[in-house]
């Protein structure tokens, strides 16, 4: 081997050394690295735009919940307007002039007040 062979191998020796005793870093970790050193005003927008997406996340959950809260009370208006529906018009059959006559006589004997079966009542007063 000559000298210059020789430069060659210790320069490779000593930049593999070199190399060695630098630890490598990740793509991830080499962007992480400049974003705080350089970049500080990207990554406060980073973390913003993370946060308001985060935001808009949980606002939509709540919009889809209310929406379906508001779509089961509604059912239930509903419901509860047709037993509303149907107690109003049972009570106008019940209150029906000619039922309530009807029901007067056959189950509690009751007639129309005659002369003959009128009893009149006087109080005095002292």
């Amino acid at each position: 081997m000559n000298n210059q062979d020789n430069d060659f191998f210790l320069d490779k020796t000593y930049i593999d050394k070199n190399f060695q005793k630098r630890p490598s870093k990740s793509l991830f970790g080499v962007i992480i690295g400049d974003l705080f050193r350089h970049q500080k005003i990207s990554l406060l927008l980073l973390v913003m735009i993370i946060i308001s997406a985060g935001a808009v996340l949980i606002t939509t959950q709540q919009i889809r919940k209310q929406l379906f809260e508001r779509e089961q009370l509604l059912l239930e208006q509903d419901v509860l307007e047709s037993e509303w529906r149907n107690l109003v018009i049972e009570e106008n059959v019940l209150a029906d002039p000619k039922r309530v006559e009807e029901k007067a006589r056959n189950q509690l004997g009751m007639s129309y007040v005659t002369q003959q079966n009128e009893t009149v009542i006087v109080i005095k007063s002292k």
